[in-house]
């Protein structure tokens, strides 16, 4: 497997996109593409923060971007993967964890999860750790 760069993030978030609004569950499903295709978690993550960033930026909205949400998830759903046996798909991971349906689940861990230090690197969670 080849390491990941801003092509493949861009043509799997193409695959994955849901509807025309890129929504909670699309960035999962983007995110969940990633994993299946990345040499280790590290990879997804770069590629994750390096297409988002992208799109971000081309579509006038740079603000949006955030790096620590975007880990986060990357990093929630490796975990999912690695913890529960036959969860293959993200519909299955949905059914292990309905949790991962809230959009608002990196509030638990940071207190600010939306600073501008969040949004431009990873900071690590302040109220609860990561798994």
């Amino acid at each position: 497997m080849t390491r990941l760069d801003l092509g493949d993030g861009l043509r799997l978030l193409h695959q994955t996109a849901t509807d025309e609004h890129f929504g909670h569950e699309s960035h999962l499903r983007f995110a969940w593409a990633l994993l299946d295709e990345a040499t280790n978690v590290e990879n997804a993550e770069d590629a994750a923060n390096l297409t988002i960033r992208h799109v971000a930026e081309v579509g006038g909205n740079p603000g949006k971007y955030n790096c620590t949400v975007t880990i986060f998830w990357i990093r929630v759903l490796a975990h999912v993967r690695e913890k529960n046996e036959g969860v293959s798909t993200l519909d299955e991971a949905f059914e292990a964890r309905p949790d991962l349906r809230d959009p608002h689940l990196p509030d638990r861990h940071w207190s600010d999860v939306n600073s501008v230090e969040a949004k431009q690197h990873w900071v690590e969670p302040d109220l609860v750790p990561m798994p």
